[in-house]
């Protein structure tokens, strides 16, 4: 039965499709907004040359619902717009069948994600994290960084996520690697009155909790004395109580003569069980007012705030392997004197573990308002908006040892460890060692002000004309300190601790020794003060004998965060971009011009280059060109130049030196002076890009592309360890950031999505669909070897990260008021770190796990649809391995770590009521 027909509206960032009665307004394309793709009006015949199978089968209109509506809005949005866009539509509000918008947009081609808590963050678009981040067109950030959170944004509040792969000078700067947009609804998206949303349970399985979740949207428009007016407003919250589990060995190869019986071997020298767990809450609140009192003037108004909440309840319980009384069961690799397993009888060092109790809190306030006006020719718009975005964490750290002989059964190879000889569930079995502390605060705030101008022209050759400013004043801060009391000469029960302690249970299965008793998150973060007085109290006792322990820090209760650094931005950029030729054959070509000033406000360090600050100009070009062949296809070549600048703690023009170090001889056993800072010289890092697309669309919701794409990198922004002789403190090592050579990513995109809706295929197999898409990439950065006569240390030639393959396969049905949505995804290994230890090359390699999501939603009645979510189906493991050849020895690999990440199962009811 088809209840629903499709309802195309043209929002100011592009082409919405919601699966509905018709409850959404069809608005005209509103041009002139700030990176507005080129629009269509809704279609209920079918495209010139694109098959409409279903349509000639019954002789009726197209009705096009559900997941088929979201993947043709899709379509439209890259097949109209001027610059290369992928995005993912919401098929109805709430609808997208993601925990958060990082999840969302892995669904893209060309981004990769990390994964871990439960959820998708740390998003790379073609294998780079630099990219723009904006909310509607607007520039939005998290606190004192240049780009926001993903993973903040509810999936169930946005309309779409829209990842502009090339850049038009219109567009709010984007990084090397792009700009991703988040797009929310506006009232007069819709025809009248909604009210609609979503409630579900949230369960996670080795968290072993069931949360309860929201979303509400609320609507109207009415036509008054002083025009139509209409108001928005969107709530949800979102919680989460998650666990990973996590196994790993040190990254220490030790080679210990091990008795009785006297075999040189080789082997970590430290395994450990890291559980990450925690509960993570994400309220959020959008508005927005619009007036339109003529056809051709609309004033409107914005609201977003966004809330992040996460106790953080970490577990940590790490046992040596080294410096043993007795070594018995060893097996050893292959030919090798590498150890894959064995038992050890009273290590040398302790058994550790500690509890921590952190609590984050972020929070994210960004107002707007501003107006449109169309007439005739003649298109102007102009935004004003104020961001402020706040963070607060505090950590508290109780660690503890386990005392007494005891015995450690061991795998190196599939990690894992289990202790006997000590009483896990008795808190009086262990001892105090010390409590460490953290706390940090962040800001950042804005000003952005822009307009922006387009002009007609009635000529085949110009299309239109476009100018515009923009302004924007930045403020950026951040607060942090740290303290640690070592306590374990007192040899203090940890009983006495003015905390409650409880059994921890882990994930059964995931290692031998899983369970053991621990303070509870709550009563640490309950007891403070308690806990700070207990700790001052005995730090009276050991403060005069041992000045080293920390103990100094604790002369006053609460601990103060020291200033890192304070940072203002001003940006003026104005732009100019002509849209040229016809629907067969079309270009843009412009040019953006930044001038931005930073400045660090602080002590003056006498350096003048420093004081007056880091002032410099950007001149960034674009041209494109799209080829429509015929109906069906269409080809794309874009050229751009895009800049990237550094971080404001990149930036600071401070070094702080350790108090570490005896000495200013290198290459004995005296170590020299460590240091780390900022780098108040950086420069922005660029990048010509080069993009080649060719596009089939062979029906309403069926496409295939192919992109090639080339990022030439000049700049790249890397920290680095160099040496330098100072007349005082002798030799110095400092690690900080400075612009690297040049480097490259080559890559290549294939997309396609279809429905199997065509002539001659049986009835039944219509509701089904594949989408897929996969990415490569090569990415290189050259050697520098720095100048000047520092001495620094090599550096990688790749890039951290960065995955060669990103693939993504989804299995779709849609028919009868069912809709179902299998996703298999992944990527393949990348490089996690890599460091020159002396004559030692050691290395981190990521094996990301794959995943298998689901998503069904079926329509109970005509306002009313139950939806479940599965996510992380296989439950797979996330593997980093290591490889390291410390004391000359033959290279040895062994896993640095296995991580079980968080599965979720989601049930819930979505339900519309309105117009």
């Amino acid at each position: 039965m088809r209840l629903k027909t499709l309802v195309l509206c043209t929002t100011s960032l592009g082409v919405l499709a919601f699966s509905a009665t018709p409850t959404f307004a069809q608005t005209q394309p509103q041009d002139g907004d700030p990176g507005t793709p080129a629009a269509t009006p809704p279609q209920t015949t079918p495209a010139p040359g694109v098959d409409n199978t279903d349509a000639a089968d019954n002789g009726q209109d197209i009705i096009v619902t559900g997941i088929r509506a979201s993947l043709q809005s899709a379509q439209n949005i890259r097949r109209n717009s001027t610059q290369i866009i992928d995005s993912v539509v919401a098929e109805d509000i709430g609808k997208l069948p993601d925990l958060n918008t990082a999840e969302t947009a892995a669904r893209i081609p060309g981004v990769q994600v990390y994964r871990q808590g439960g959820e998708a963050s740390n998003v790379l678009v073609r294998g780079l994290p630099f990219f723009t981040t904006t909310y509607n067109g607007r520039e939005i950030f998290t606190a004192e960084t240049r780009v926001v959170a993903l993973q903040d944004f509810p999936s169930a509040n946005i309309a779409a996520l829209e990842v502009y792969k090339t850049s038009t000078a219109d567009l709010v700067e984007p990084g090397l690697a792009g700009l991703v947009n988040v797009r929310s609804r506006r009232p007069f998206d819709f025809t009248g009155a909604q009210f609609a949303g979503s409630v579900w349970e949230l369960y996670t399985r080795q968290g072993n909790s069931v949360r309860p979740n929201f979303n509400l949207l609320a609507t109207d428009r009415w036509q008054t004395g002083i025009g139509e007016i209409g108001f928005l407003i969107n709530a949800s919250y979102d919680q989460m109580k998650y666990l990973d589990s996590e196994i790993s060995n040190t990254d220490f190869i030790a080679d210990p003569t091990v008795p009785p019986s006297g075999q040189h071997v080789r082997l970590p020298d430290i395994q450990r069980l890291y559980y990450r767990s925690g509960r993570r809450e994400r309220p959020s609140v959008n508005a927005a007012l619009q007036w339109r009192p003529s056809s051709s003037l609309e004033v409107y108004g914005e609201f977003l705030w966004q809330g992040f909440r996460n106790q953080i309840d970490d577990h940590f319980l790490e046992s040596p392997l080294y410096g043993g009384a007795a070594y018995s069961n060893l097996v050893l690799r292959d030919g090798t004197n590498q150890v894959s397993s064995g038992t050890v009888t009273n290590p040398g060092g302790n058994l550790f573990s500690y509890q921590g109790g952190t609590y984050n809190r972020t929070d994210t306030f960004q107002y707007a308002g501003g107006l449109k006006f169309n007439q005739d020719r003649w298109h102007i718009s102009a935004d004003v908006a104020r961001t402020r975005s706040t963070f607060r964490g505090s950590t508290e750290s109780i660690d503890r040892i386990f005392p007494g002989a005891r015995t450690i059964n061991f795998n190196l190879e599939d990690p894992s460890f289990t202790v006997t000889g000590i009483n896990f569930t008795d808190p009086t079995a262990q001892t105090f060692q010390g409590l460490y502390e953290e706390d940090q605060r962040a800001i950042g705030r804005d000003w952005q002000l822009r307009a922006d101008l387009q002009y007609d022209f009635d000529t085949s050759f110009l299309r239109n004309i476009q100018i515009g400013v923009r302004y924007t004043d930045r403020k950026a801060e951040r607060d942090f300190g740290s303290r640690y009391a070592y306590l374990l000469p007192l040899g203090l029960n940890a009983s006495t601790l003015p905390v409650t302690f409880d059994v921890f249970r882990g994930v059964e299965g995931s290692n031998g020794t899983y369970n053991w008793t621990a303070p509870t998150y709550d009563s640490i973060r309950d007891n403070l003060v308690q806990l700070r007085q207990y700790v001052i109290s005995h730090c009276a006792a050991i403060l005069p004998t041992d000045p080293g322990n920390g103990c100094a820090s604790y002369t006053t209760t609460p601990l103060v965060a020291g200033t890192q650094f304070r940072a203002n931005e001003t940006t003026l950029a104005g732009y100019g971009q002509l849209n040229l030729g016809g629907d067969a054959l079309g270009g843009v070509i412009g040019l953006r011009v930044n001038r931005i000033r930073t400045t660090f406000p602080g002590p003056p360090t006498g350096i003048p280059a420093v004081d007056n600050g880091n002032e410099h100009t950007e001149f960034l070009p674009n041209a494109s060109l799209r080829w429509r062949v015929d109906p069906k296809v269409q080809v794309r070549l874009a050229v751009s130049k895009t800049e990237t600048r550094p971080d404001f703690a990149q930036l600071e023009p401070f070094v702080t030196i350790n108090s570490q170090g005896n000495g200013p001889a290198v290459g004995t056993d005296q170590q020299p002076r460590t240091g780390q800072g900022g780098n108040p010289f950086l420069q922005p890092y660029t990048s010509w890009n080069y993009d080649a697309a060719l596009e089939f669309y062979f029906s309403r919701a069926g496409f295939a592309s192919v992109t090639g794409f080339r990022r030439d990198l000049n700049g790249f922004i890397l920290n680095r360890t160099y040496r330098f002789t100072d007349p005082t403190l002798g030799v110095v090592q400092i690690s900080g950031p400075i612009n690297t050579g040049k480097g490259y990513i080559n890559g290549v995109e294939f997309q396609a999505q279809t429905f199997l809706d065509f002539g001659g295929l049986p009835r039944w197999l219509h509701g089904f669909g594949v989408q897929g898409n996969v990415t490569y990439l090569d990415a290189k950065l050259q050697q520098d070897n720095g100048a000047g006569g520092l001495a620094y240390l090599p550096i990688t030639d790749e890039l951290n990260g960065t995955s060669k393959w990103n693939w993504a396969v989804v299995g779709m049905y849609e028919s009868g008021g069912l809709s179902a949505r299998l996703t298999y995804s992944g990527r393949s290994s990348f490089l996690g770190t890599r460091q020159y230890r002396g004559d030692d090359v050691y290395i981190e390699t990521s094996h990301p796990a794959d995943r298998l999501d689901l998503s069904l939603n079926y329509e109970l009645l005509k306002r009313f649809t139950i939806f479940a979510d599965w996510t992380n189906i296989t439950h797979s493991k996330f593997r980093q391995d290591f490889s390291s050849a410390r004391a000359g020895a033959t290279r040895a690999e062994y896993p640095r770590y296995v991580r079980f990440d968080e599965e979720t199962v989601s049930l819930g009811i979505r339900f519309r009521f309105g117009k």
